[in-house]
């Protein structure tokens, strides 16, 4: 449990969307600094108990407001002597979204954007070889949606 995605939405008088309050709110905004708090921390910051804090926690899960776990990885674990590239996507299918979820969680796709202009979609990705980063733009471009995939090599990230 290291990184929580969280979802946003628009905000209206007294509460934020879904129904969401302003413990909620404090509560994701806390989770966003650092997702590893524990239960009795966050039930002392926002003055609640525990029990509370865990429903409330679950309640933002089910209403996929907090919609996953994900280990981000240091500097000094991403210089593996592996490649980094970055892969431009351009899709055929609209909506995006159910081509999207084909290949998002793939353990080499470190980061995924979705960007207006003529590309549709940048993705950060570290493999082992160049042969690796040849094989995921090969399994990237068979899939039906995307029409075209190119890749940029990372020389160096600061």
């Amino acid at each position: 449990m290291d990184d929580r995605q969280i979802g946003g939405g628009g905000a209206s008088p007294g509460k934020s969307g879904a129904g969401r309050d302003a413990i909620d709110e404090k509560l994701i905004a806390l989770l966003r600094g650092n997702a590893r708090m524990t239960l009795t921390a966050l039930s002392q910051a926002v003055a609640l108990s525990r029990t509370a804090v865990q429903a409330r926690i679950a309640r933002l899960e089910r209403d996929k407001v907090i919609v996953a776990y994900r280990a981000v990885l240091g500097e000094a674990h991403d210089d593996d002597g592996g490649l980094g590239a970055i892969l431009s996507l351009t899709f055929s299918q609209r909506p995006c979204f159910p081509v999207v979820a084909k290949f998002r969680h793939w353990p080499e796709i470190t980061h995924y954007y979705s960007v207006t202009g003529p590309i549709d979609a940048y993705l950060i990705v570290r493999v082992k070889t160049p042969q690796a980063l040849a094989e995921l733009v090969d399994r990237l471009s068979a899939l039906p949606g995307l029409a075209s995939v190119s890749s940029a090599v990372m020389l160096k990230s600061n």
